[in-house]
């Protein structure tokens, strides 16, 4: 029987997930909570651990997660580790594995509404190369066969990702991570609100994440207080060069995660170069929009789910359908 698994284990520990959603401003609220002087967030944001790791490797967690993801960590002035992995919200067995390791652990959520947030993914998906079919409807339309294994494409790591229906119905998931873990050990946030009241998110966020909650006297690393501009939709030059720098073979990949792993740094110049060269490829541009019908046909398919969300957070979001 393998030994059990505690947070307590360990000199330090994250104690707060930014669990989900894809295209919701996760990226915004990592890079807020990661300027505050007694947050340490992982580096990157984006680590999935726990949705890889298997119990065998459990006991390489210092190695493998903590050494490798949180570097950085300074007993003498962070009161928090975190991490943002938003596939967590789509795998209440993950939730469940993070609870039993950490039983304080607390969880974030980004939501917006599913119909703009779909439009966002999909695009990143493309840009990815997890995503071959540029057509959003033919995409839609294809979830059916690709559920069983067909029609995706070679390159996508994790076919789970274009279920596009799944990734959007925020209201199940939630309702979902509240059963495994409670409502009071959850804080969602709507994007809307980013936008129109920021400093009150602000302020909500590091109350619950169990921070200093002054945003006008705290110090913040980079010397401002508000949200970061969210990550906007690109698209790339070259696929040759795109596939290169994200879907490298695979000697070349495990080479370069190996070389994370002792204590969290690729070797500088390898790092420095995949920089340059993704800035390079890059070009940023918004996805088309999607037409009416389409639309109509987002707003039906979600209408559901989208009432399910405003019961969970006690709010009428009737003008996202």
């Amino acid at each position: 029987m393998a030994p059990v698994i505690r947070a307590s284990d360990f000199p330090f520990f994250p104690s707060v997930f930014l669990a989900g959603a894809p295209r919701c401003g996760s990226t915004s609220i990592s890079k807020f909570l990661s300027r505050h002087p007694q947050v340490c967030f992982s580096r990157p944001k984006e680590v999935f651990y726990f949705s890889h790791v298997t119990d065998e490797s459990l006991a390489r967690i210092r190695e493998e997660y903590l050494d490798r993801y949180f570097p950085h960590y300074d007993p003498g002035q962070h009161l928090v580790l975190a991490e943002g992995s938003v596939s967590y919200l789509y795998e209440p067995n993950v939730i469940e594995r993070i609870v039993s390791i950490q039983p304080q652990a607390r969880f974030i959520v980004a939501v917006r509404n599913p119909i703009d947030m779909l439009r966002s993914y999909h695009y990143r998906l493309l840009f990815l190369l997890e995503e071959d079919q540029q057509d959003f409807a033919k995409a839609w339309e294809l979830q059916a066969v690709r559920v069983q294994g067909k029609r995706v494409p070679r390159l996508c790591r994790d076919p789970r990702r274009l279920l596009y229906q799944e990734v959007g119905s925020f209201g199940k998931h939630i309702a979902r991570l509240l059963e495994v873990v409670g409502p009071e050990r959850c804080h969602i946030v709507v994007q809307d609100d980013l936008k129109s009241r920021p400093h009150e998110v602000s302020r909500e966020l590091l109350r619950f994440v169990g921070v200093d909650d002054d945003i006008d006297a705290v110090a913040f690393e980079d010397g401002r207080s508000e949200f970061p501009h969210r990550m906007r939709s690109k698209t790339y030059r070259w696929r040759w060069l795109q596939a290169l720098l994200y879907k490298p073979p695979a000697v070349v990949f495990k080479a370069a995660e190996r070389s994370e792993i002792k204590r969290g740094v690729r070797p500088f110049g390898l790092k420095s170069l995949h920089k340059r060269l993704v800035k390079f490829n890059r070009v940023k541009q918004a996805p088309a929009p999607f037409s009416p019908e389409l639309r109509a046909l987002l707003r039906e398919a979600f209408a559901e789910d989208i009432q399910r969300l405003g019961t969970i957070l006690n709010r009428d979001l009737s003008h996202w359908v």
